[in-house]
């Protein structure tokens, strides 16, 4: 397919410096330049002892497309999508297009400025030129002047057989975008002679402006792709929420190329909390299918790499969020590495509720007024700490404080029992009353406690105990 690419214009109005030129017979007389290689249009100029400097304001010849290109892969054939690396070079042959639009013009090439170009572009610096060949342009070439001149000429209205001419040319350059368009920025500047100063021209040495003003110069936008890769991670939990105790999370991670044409190669692909999520055996990484490098192999453009790892976390604070992020780094087909990106996920811990534990246990004598009973409130609960409210008997009432027999309950003779105090995970606390019974007969009397953990669950634990009462007679 053909591939066309327009220019523009970089100069406009520049302001020519007048000097006295030499001119015999209508031919500007000027000593000629050993070569002109690597050198930039004003150079050649100078080098055929013109002082004054090149204004390049005519039209008459410009530099209008390319077409036709094959950029250099490298191994004899064509970089696929003809793409470049930014700031490196690239080597292309392309078909150039130049568009006569004023009368017969004598002796035209191009200049290229190889360096990416300044603020003058192609006029100084590093330049690539050519003129008009036989063997460049062998289907549009003309030459209206006799031997030994072999330097093109340009005749005729547009569209016809020698306007435009099309020159095959083979350029190395920087591949350089100036304005930021995503494509080859080519400042050039074209060269010829008006009718009259025309002289004998066999080289590139001898293809000069004929006077100051009759070169143009602009940038051509070649149709040379330049693109840096971008990628976007995205970091999903699969699992949800965990429970306080503890447990295992599953993630998920998708990078995506975002790009048009390159393709990209992981290099590194870490946790914030983790760290590398390619291997397992550390940071509580259980499981991975993560991988970097070759495989899994690049990221096509536009295409998206998935993996999962798994982590084993530890208990937590229901309600605690926890978030950690992964970052992705990679390097793209045209040689931009540091290309990252990250994204993150989170966690929470999910309440578990686990019921406490109440014992009761009596110690008596035989026929005696006075019981002592032995309390235990145990914490079965791992992580929760519970807060103890209360501490009631269904025959002595508030066993946390010594009082007479009354108002339904039997007496509380005496007592360590008290609440308000905590229970530790996986604690107990532990108290004895001592109640008075006022019968010899067997007695079953059952203890409750009001507790609430730390998440605000209240449990009411209970448990009792019989005092066997045996009477002795003498």
């Amino acid at each position: 397919m053909e591939r066309r690419t327009k220019f523009r214009h970089l100069f406009t109005g520049l302001i020519p410096i007048v000097v006295g030129v030499l001119a015999v017979g209508g031919l500007l007389l000027a000593a000629q330049p050993a070569s002109a290689q690597g050198s930039c249009i004003q150079d050649v100029w100078k080098a055929h002892g013109n002082k004054q400097n090149l204004t390049c304001t005519a039209n008459d010849v410009t530099l209008s497309e390319v077409t036709n290109i094959c950029v250099d892969d490298g191994q004899g054939g064509c970089r696929p999508n003809n793409a470049c690396i930014s700031g490196q070079p690239v080597t292309f042959t392309a078909d150039f297009r130049m568009v006569l639009t004023a009368d017969t013009r004598y002796d035209i090439g191009f200049y290229i400025a190889t360096d990416g170009g300044g603020a003058d572009g192609a006029l100084t610096g590093v330049c690539a030129a050519t003129q008009v060949t036989q063997q460049n342009a062998p289907v549009t070439f003309h030459n209206l002047d006799a031997l030994p001149d072999s330097c093109g000429d340009i005749a005729g209205p547009e569209g016809t057989s020698f306007n435009p001419q099309i020159v095959r040319f083979t350029l190395t350059t920087q591949c350089s975008d100036p304005d930021g368009d995503g494509f080859l920025n080519l400042p050039f500047c074209t060269t010829w002679r008006q009718p009259g100063s025309n002289q004998e021209c066999t080289t590139m040495n001898d293809v000069f402006p004929g006077s100051p003003s009759k070169c143009n110069c602009g940038t051509l936008n070649v149709d040379i792709f330049i693109e840096t890769a971008t990628i976007e991670v995205t970091k999903t939990n699969l699992t949800g929420d965990v429970p306080e105790t503890g447990g295992s999370v599953t993630y998920s991670v998708a990078v995506k190329n975002l790009a048009q044409f390159a393709d990209v190669t992981l290099d590194t692909l870490t946790d914030s909390l983790y760290g590398n999520i390619t291997t397992t055996g550390h940071n509580g990484i259980t499981a991975t299918t993560c991988a970097v490098g070759r495989p899994p192999g690049p990221i096509l453009a536009g295409a998206t790499y998935n993996c999962q790892f798994t982590v084993t976390v530890g208990p937590g604070d229901t309600g605690t969020t926890v978030t950690d992020i992964v970052t992705a780094c990679g390097t793209d087909s045209f040689g931009h590495t540091g290309l990252c990106d990250d994204d993150d996920a989170s966690y929470t811990y999910s309440d578990v509720s686990t019921a406490p534990a109440l014992t009761k246990a009596a110690t008596g004598a035989v026929c005696t007024v006075d019981v002592n009973y032995d309390v235990v409130v145990t914490n079965n609960s791992t992580v929760d700490t519970l807060t103890l409210n209360s501490l009631t008997d269904d025959k002595f009432g508030d066993i946390t404080t010594p009082h007479a027999a009354g108002e339904g309950f039997k007496g509380v003779v005496s007592t360590d029992c008290a609440t308000g105090g905590s229970i530790a995970p996986s604690g107990n606390y532990s108290c004895s009353f001592v109640g008075r019974i006022t019968s010899c007969l067997n007695e079953m009397n059952t203890v409750t406690g009001g507790l609430t953990d730390d998440d605000g669950v209240s449990y009411t634990p209970s448990d009792n105990a019989q005092v066997n009462i045996s009477v002795t007679f003498p």
